[in-house]
């Protein structure tokens, strides 16, 4: 459209008219052309005046669609390579937030599991010793009851013995107390027999006096065979704490030997299970790397197949605007220079008409 018009001196010239072109780009910037001057009382000597040249102005057509062409371009070029940045930086953020929360729920995953692994480990590790302790206790009692047994047999055999020896002992001092007391009473049979009284006296004396000993020799072997029987449980009770003490550290450390080859297997399944939930969650986590880098790339290439449709759209539509504007231009351009030369011919006309 023109930008101004100016009057040539003169009434009846033709107002010379002025145009500018200005094209918008895709991302906001605003291309002014140069002036472009249409004066149609230009002289004769410069009718071949670029601006008045159709042909000129076909090459300044061109021009100025080449120019369009390549700042429309060059403008879409900019707009792609941001708008591939922008989209970069925008699937790399979000590729990092699903892969911060998966991290995240994957490092949660693995910490319950390993409490819960742990958790189990140390009940199983608890039942293992419970039970160890009931079949521990059950032994222990066992070899007590068989030790008492055993220690019962013992000391009835051992006093039975002790017994034997009393009795022997008992009989052999009968025996010599009966020697005695023949002698004796071959030594006084001559007084017995001139004075009974004297025989009657002496057998009390001797019963009594046979009467005492037994009582105090039953006392004694009562006393030697309760302390017997004191010394035999003092050293069943010995025995007996040895014995159980021995087992009690047999069993201890067969339980701890236990319950150390039950604690090598939970760590060694422990590990296991670690390791097999960290490859699962490093598969998992590559494969939504991967979906997420798949999607993320499809969303570029829809995106850009958007951006590129767009892009020849806008320049579809510009390139139509432009020839619009540069054929009406050429339009107008033309009616002016037909103007023009009719305005030329118009005073040779009146002047070969004076000379007729």
């Amino acid at each position: 459209m023109p930008d101004e018009q100016k009057d040539a001196p003169g009434g009846s010239a033709e107002p010379v008219q002025l145009y500018r072109f200005r094209v918008r780009t895709s991302d906001g910037r605003e291309l002014v052309s140069a002036v472009a001057v249409v004066d149609p009382n230009a002289s004769d000597q410069n009718q071949h005046d670029p601006a008045d040249s159709l042909e000129e102005l076909e090459q300044k057509h061109e021009t100025e669609s080449r120019q369009h062409d390549e700042d429309l371009a060059r403008s879409h070029r900019e707009e792609s390579q941001r708008h591939a940045a922008d989209l970069d930086a925008h699937q790399e953020d979000i590729s990092a937030k699903h892969i911060e929360a998966h991290d995240a729920k994957q490092e949660g995953e693995a910490t319950k599991t390993e409490a819960d692994l742990k958790a189990g480990h140390a009940d199983e590790l608890e039942r293992h010793g419970k039970q160890l302790d009931e079949q521990h206790r059950a032994e222990q009692e066992k070899l007590q009851a068989a030790l008492g047994e055993k220690h019962q047999g013992e000391l009835q055999s051992a006093l039975a013995q002790f017994d034997e020896r009393q009795v022997e002992q008992l009989i052999q001092r009968s025996s010599e107390r009966a020697n005695a007391l023949r002698d004796e009473l071959a030594r006084q049979a001559e007084d017995f027999a001139q004075k009974p009284q004297l025989e009657q006296d002496f057998w009390e004396k001797h019963l009594a006096e046979e009467r005492q000993r037994e009582q105090e020799l039953r006392q004694k072997h009562a006393s030697e065979r309760n302390q017997k029987e004191l010394e035999l449980r003092d050293r069943f009770e010995k025995r007996l704490q040895d014995e159980l003490g021995k087992k009690r550290d047999e069993l201890l450390e067969a339980k701890q030997k236990h319950l150390d080859d039950v604690l090598a297997k939970q760590r060694e399944q422990l590990a296991k299970r670690l390791e097999e939930l960290k490859q699962k969650q490093q598969r998992a986590r590559q494969k939504l790397v991967d979906e997420l880098k798949e999607r993320g790339q499809q969303e570029v290439r829809i995106r850009a197949d958007a951006l590129k449709k767009r892009q020849e759209d806008e320049l579809k539509k510009r390139q139509q605007l432009l020839q619009r504007r540069q054929k009406q231009e050429k339009a107008r351009h033309e009616e002016l220079l037909k103007k023009k030369d009719q305005l030329q011919a118009a005073p040779k006309q009146a002047a070969g008409g004076k000379h007729r």
